[in-house]
């Protein structure tokens, strides 16, 4: 009988465990014991060689103010398949930890890029140019083209050609579709209760004729799935580099986000990812650069394992952080943009990264990810009832001249921040509602 019983909280956390891709999620931190986060495996060895000598790194606590910045390590021996790109490790455990405010400075993160939008795109009034600047017509031509050798190619005596016109309305009946729900595709067809713009646009056979044949790339160029350079995404790359292209034409704001999106599907495919704490749960899942207001510059849609394809210039610190790097290739240098980001992908190789590029970050951040020597109090001492709602803890760091804060603030939970230009102060106050009437608590600078 109980095994009919099960909540729905139950099953979604069974189908968590069956998750091939991570989710970034801050609710999913362990509430045990803090396991110790290392960078590398030879990061682990170091430690465990050096373990004799803790009592007296230890010891040192009290004198940390004499103690230098500790430089970046090199990890020449960590595996790349890029062997043009750095490897760097920070040595995390070893790192210095001050109990002391991070001083803000807004001159230093004052904005060198320009959030101008140009003369063409402030030409463009109606939604019809809009999408024509995202959707060219030399873009729209090659998918006939593509769409008309695939037809021809899988059925040479039965010729289903398009035309470019036959392609806009077939775009602008999936808009429609996207707009206005029918349970069925051939319900917009309907004598009685069809969708009219949809019926004048085009016959609900030329309809289909087009969705079976629609292709964007030539499928006798997609490499076998053994091949090294085979590519997942093969039949949407044309789409995927022309988007990302016309996106990022769109002047960069300073302040960024980078986080998942979910686009929403029924379809079964072995890319579709389950994320439980989104609106959409089932769905392919894509990272993505957004400015503050949504639109995104950038995206790249998850595909599993993929080849290693940094950049010389780019660190190998993981894959996480790679997409990251990836995302971020688009953003001007030493402009002062600043990225905005969850705990699953905050670490301080990629923090350390972006601020010697001229990218500032802030972000929640894992708590046992910045080593045993950051004395942030645990979530069990933040939590008790006599730690008032709106406490912080700081604790800065300095590595080669990069200063970093980390702060523990207390909300309805324990929020943990990392951040490489602003630490608590100045501090601000915010109200949250308990026991139903509005409350004014502190809020740090860098939560805020």
């Amino acid at each position: 009988m109980a095994e009919n019983n099960r909540r729905d909280g139950d099953i979604e956390f069974w189908l968590r465990q069956l998750e091939d891709g991570a989710i970034s999620e801050d609710d999913f931190e362990s509430d045990g014991d803090e396991l110790d986060f290392y960078p590398t495996q030879q990061d682990l060895l170091d430690v465990l060689e050096n373990d004799d000598d803790d009592g007296e790194a230890r010891s040192n606590d009290n004198n940390e103010e004499i103690i230098p910045d500790p430089p970046i390590v090199i990890a020449d021996a960590v595996p790349s398949n890029n062997n043009d790109a750095p490897v760097h490790s920070l040595d995390i455990q070893r790192l210095i930890w001050k109990n002391q405010p991070l001083p803000f400075n807004e001159n230093a993160i004052k904005f060198n890029g320009t959030e101008e939008y140009p003369e063409s795109l402030m030409n463009l009034q109606t939604p019809f140019q809009f999408f024509s600047y995202f959707f060219t017509e030399e873009f729209l031509s090659q998918i006939v083209t593509e769409t008309n050798n695939y037809a021809v190619q899988n059925k040479p005596d039965r010729l289903d050609v398009i035309t470019l016109g036959e392609l806009r309305k077939y775009l602008g009946i999936l808009i429609y579709m996207s707009v206005y729900h029918y349970p069925s595709v051939r319900g917009y067809w309907a004598n009685k209760h069809g969708f009219e713009a949809i019926i004048k646009a085009m016959p609900v056979n030329k309809f289909e004729k087009i969705r079976r044949v629609l292709h964007f790339n030539d499928s006798n160029k997609h490499l076998p799935i053994d091949h090294p350079q085979h590519d997942r995404l093969h039949k949407l790359r044309p789409v995927i580099e022309h988007l990302n292209t016309k996106f990022s034409s769109i002047p960069i704001s300073q302040r960024l986000s980078i986080d998942e999106q979910m686009c929403a599907t029924k379809m079964g495919h072995f890319l579709k990812q389950y994320l439980p704490n989104k609106p959409h749960k089932w769905g392919f899942k894509l990272f993505v650069l957004c400015s503050l207001t949504g639109f995104a510059y950038r995206f790249i849609i998850y595909a599993g394992k993929e080849k290693d394809d940094r950049l010389p210039n780019e660190p190998d610190i993981g894959v996480v952080s790679q997409t990251v790097i990836k995302l971020a290739r688009i953003i001007p240098r030493h402009a002062n943009h600043i990225i905005y980001h969850d705990n699953f992908y905050t670490t301080l190789p990629l923090m350390y990264y972006f601020a010697k590029e001229g990218i500032q970050c802030v972000g929640t951040v894992q708590r046992n990810r910045l080593g045993k020597k950051c004395k942030l109090p645990s979530k069990q001492d933040v939590m008790k009832k006599q730690v008032p709602r709106g406490s912080y803890v700081e604790y800065i760091t300095h590595i080669d001249g990069v200063d970093m804060s980390s702060v523990s603030w207390k909300d309805n939970k324990q929020v943990v921040l990392l951040s490489t230009y602003v630490g608590a102060e100045p501090i601000q106050s915010i109200e949250r509602r308990e026991l139903n009437e509005k409350k004014a608590f502190t809020c740090n600078d860098s939560t805020s």
